[in-house]
């Protein structure tokens, strides 16, 4: 139930994910900025005619300013992002702030729902189980996944409950995010403008941190890579193919693995299959050949299904149309439709 109160989280979450500085959002309203600057802090209260403006600036739900959800942020244990480059901290903001909406959204879709799954997410300690590699052995048995190249990282995480969202981040400094709340199933991120083969890593290495991490470290990320790396290509099964690695040999064990030729190029140094000198002198020719970002033979990104099954479920059968599941969400339908059910028909109308 929504409390019809204002919550000023709200308002600064709503802010954010749009991208607006309290400046511009007052600009666009013709407020003064510390008016918008007392609404977050909770010292003024907006009157229902400015939240109505706001709302209409933001475009969102005016509802959206009551809701009472946490909102989770950088730095604390639920939530691990992977970046490959430091992002702008007001493009962090917008980028963390529109996941927590999402996952809020998410969250109320679960709602009166069961999800049956044939596996499951377990928290293990590195120390107990002999560090990262170990947990990704234990995972990939947990999971029955066998030897060899994983047929699909999508759906091992959906076997297991994860909530998988390909999601256009508008920003190439970010892969991948993810949560595992204490209400909620694991939810992965993941940057729907990379290659397949960088989205199956990324996921991996998302997976890595739920299961492996409680708590925010200096060697989280490292120890993540290193989680990936074995269960996307596994030392007993991959060793053997790395000696003696050359570009070439490379780009054919990226299509049997699926994964970037890059990361098999650093699997074997890891594996000491090559030398730091060949290593260094293979990355060269990776930067020489321009496939530092795109590589040949890009692998074809994986289809979620469990959250769009989610979604169906509330329309094919729940009897919800698609305004209806927008209003549960607290979402705007534009926003609902393009997120959650891009396909989706609107039902003929027969007329009078």
């Amino acid at each position: 139930m929504i409390n019809l109160g204002f919550n000023r989280e709200m308002l600064t979450l709503a802010r954010e994910s749009r991208g607006y500085t309290q400046t511009a959002l007052a600009k666009d309203l013709s407020l003064a900025p510390s008016l918008i600057s007392k609404f977050e802090s909770g010292i003024v209260m907006p009157t229902p005619d400015n939240l109505r403006r706001i709302a209409e600036a933001l475009d969102y739900p005016v509802e959206f300013f009551s809701q009472t959800d946490r909102v989770y942020g950088l730095g604390c244990s639920f939530l691990f992002h992977r970046k490959r480059k430091l992002m702008p901290i007001p493009e962090q903001r917008r980028l963390v702030a529109e996941l927590n909406v999402v996952r809020m959204q998410i969250e109320r879709l679960l709602r009166g729902t069961e999800m049956e799954a044939e596996n499951a997410f377990m928290l293990l300690d590195c120390e107990q189980h002999r560090g990262p590699k170990g947990i990704a052995r234990i995972m990939r048995s947990a999971w029955r996944i066998p030897s060899g190249p994983v047929s699909s990282v999508i759906g091992a995480i959906e076997s297991a409950g994860g909530l998988v969202m390909q999601y256009p981040f508008q920003n190439d400094r970010a892969d991948g995010m993810s949560w595992w709340l204490p209400s909620l199933p694991p939810i992965f991120f993941v940057n729907s403008e990379m290659p397949g083969e960088r989205q199956r890593f990324t996921l991996l290495h998302e997976v890595g941190h739920v299961v492996m991490h409680r708590f925010p470290s200096e060697t989280i990320e490292s120890e993540a890579d290193e989680f990936a790396a074995e269960f996307l290509m596994p030392a007993e099964d991959i060793a053997q193919d790395l000696t003696d690695l050359t570009l070439e040999r490379a780009a054919g064990l990226k299509a049997y693995w699926k994964v970037s030729m890059q990361a098999i190029i650093r699997r074997a140094l890891d594996l000491k299959k090559i030398k730091e000198s060949r290593y260094e002198r293979l990355c060269i020719e990776v930067g020489a050949a321009g496939y530092r970002k795109n590589e040949p033979m890009e692998i074809e990104a994986e289809q979620p299904t469990l959250l769009r099954s989610l979604v169906n479920l509330h329309l094919e059968q729940h009897g919800y149309g698609l305004a209806d599941l927008s209003r549960m969400a607290v979402a705007n339908t534009k926003d609902f439709r393009e997120r959650y059910a891009p396909d989706y028909v609107l039902p003929l109308r027969m007329a009078n």
